[in-house]
This record gives structure tokens, sequence and C-alpha cells, in this order.
């Protein structure tokens, strides 16, 4: 519950109106990762059992992944929503002032973390021959997947100027995908 409330307030003072009533929301910083200790958690089933399929580049793909995540989802998650409100409050009208602008940024921020991720969450997200069916050997590599692709579907959506409405599902399974991550400690340590 902290959790959530501080991730509105943070939301709410990212979109703090400037003189002209254009929302200030800031450009993210490139990521860069790091070295670092992290190891993938094999403790839960059947990821325990799926080790030996786990390669090199796949732990580097989620350790540089976590990353990420702990230094900049709640920062952009903050934004995405922020920016929601801020259409919705302006009955999802992109010719007013500053909206197009803030999407804009939104937009970016989305894209640059989309751009990052792309790369690693395709290494962790494997398709099974002959079944084809989808998985990763490591525990939420699926997850990261899944929130890279919602990031590139929010962005669509903004840039294609739609209402606050339509973006809705997008940003609500990026937020749980995002709290999936974050409640299950898979990053902790990245």
């Amino acid at each position: 519950m902290f959790r959530l409330l501080s991730m509105l307030i943070a939301a709410a003072l990212v979109f703090v109106p400037t003189a002209g009533a254009e929302p200030a929301a800031p450009t993210l910083p490139v990521f860069t990762p790091y070295p670092s200790d992290w190891q993938p958690d094999y403790t839960v089933f059947p990821y325990n059992l799926w080790q030996i399929r786990v390669t090199p580049q796949q732990i580097t793909a989620q350790r540089e992944s976590c990353q990420w995540f702990n230094a900049q989802y709640e920062q952009l998650m903050a934004q995405v929503f922020g920016f929601q409100r801020f259409l919705d409050d302006r009955d999802d009208d992109w010719s007013l002032p500053g909206v197009a602008h803030a999407g804009d940024v939104v937009a970016a921020n989305l894209d640059q973390s989309a751009a990052f991720l792309d790369p690693r969450a395709h290494t962790l997200f494997i398709i099974n021959y002959p079944d084809q069916s989808e998985y990763s050997p490591l525990f939420h590599g699926d997850s990261i997947y899944r929130l890279w692709y919602q990031f590139t579907q929010i962005s669509d959506k903004i840039k294609k100027r739609l209402p606050s409405g339509q973006i809705n599902a997008n940003i609500a399974t990026a937020n749980v995908y995002g709290g999936v991550i974050r409640d299950s400690g898979v990053c902790h340590g990245a």
C-alpha cells in the first residue's frame, strides 16, 4: 500500500503544471548496465529444473533488465500514469496546449526503455519446438518480455493520439507485470 501511495504521489509531482499549464515530464537518462554479483533465483519450480537450460547470455539479459527495472521502472510508470490522468483531465483533447508535447516526452521515454529491454527480453523468451510453446527458463524472464511488449503498445497508442481510456488496458497490464517483477524479488541485488 505504501509503495502504491508513493508511486501515485510521484506521478502527481511529475505532472505538476508549469507556467502555461504544460506538464513537466523529464526525459529519462540513458541507462547503462554495470557488473554485479546478481544471480537468478533457481529455488522456484519449475525453474529449478530448467537451470541446466539457462545460458550465460540469458543471465546477463535478466541481470541488466533487472538493473534497468530497479533504476527506472517506477519513474517511467509514474510518468505514464501521470500523463494518462493529465490527458483524461483534458477530456482526451490532444489539441490543448501541452498535451501533445507531454505525450511525446512520455512516448520517447517508453521507446528508450523498450529499446533497452528489447534484445534482453527476446533473449529471455524462448519458443519451444515442436509445440511452439513460449516460456523463459529464468524466473520472471517472461514477465520482462511482457513488460517490454506493453511499453511498445503504450507508446504506439500515445503516438496515435488515442484517448486515455484506449491506452488504459496496456497501462494496467504493464503495471501488473511490473508489480509481479517487483513483488517477486527477482531483481533484488541486481
